[in-house]
């Protein structure tokens, strides 16, 4: 290969990469321009187009999520937090994921883009009737509270908690009566500290 191939070759990479540069710096831009003055059900409409385009096989139930939208100078999320997390009896081994969110600027999903699809909890049809059955039998969801329903051999263990207050309930896989007795209580408040200030907080977009 002669000299003046070589500079051709090296001239075209370069032309190539700051090209892809540029493509990549639009498509951020082009981001950022989608996001300005959408309202919440809008931003929420198009981080589900960034699953569905990036994960086609993940289907999820949207009525199943808190989804909540959030804002600063640097990034749109919208978050999708599991209302009721169920743990099977043959998963409890296992650190089940039951959260997502979307940038809606950067168009990442977490966790999917770093970890995959693997330990992304979706409940089988027999799960679901379990979730289902407790729901029922316990009044599930408590608003205000996460709520944690973990799966044992003979009864399900229901944990209810907010950063204020925790409950800890058993009932009994078939009759769906409270067994066991419960366990409630408030959490210590913690001492005043200095807070670290956050010159650009996430701010929630309500509406």
């Amino acid at each position: 290969m002669t000299r003046l191939s070589i500079l051709l070759l090296i001239l075209s990479l370069s032309s190539y990469a700051q090209k892809n540069a540029i493509d990549q710096i639009i498509s951020k831009e082009d981001s950022i321009k989608k996001t300005i003055k959408l309202n919440k059900n809008e931003l929420i409409n198009q981080a589900n187009k960034i699953i569905a385009s990036k994960y086609p096989d993940f289907v999820f139930n949207p009525l199943l999520y808190e989804i909540t939208t959030w804002e600063n100078s640097k990034k749109t999320i919208v978050n999708y937090r599991r209302i009721i997390r169920f743990t099977p009896y043959d998963k409890k081994d296992e650190n089940l994921i039951y959260d997502f969110e979307v940038d809606l600027i950067s168009q990442n999903v977490f966790p999917f883009d770093t970890w995959g699809l693997d330990r992304f909890y979706l409940p089988t049809i027999e799960e679901q009737e379990k979730i289902d059955f407790v729901i029922k039998a316990f009044g599930l969801p408590r608003f205000g509270f996460n709520n944690k329903i973990i799966e044992n051999a003979n009864m399900y263990s229901i944990y209810i908690d907010n950063e204020i207050a925790f409950g800890k309930y058993f009932i009994d896989k078939t009759t769906g009566k409270e067994c066991m007795g419960s366990i409630e209580g408030s959490y210590a408040q913690p001492p005043d500290l200095p807070e670290l200030l956050d010159i650009d907080p996430l701010i929630e977009i309500k509406e």
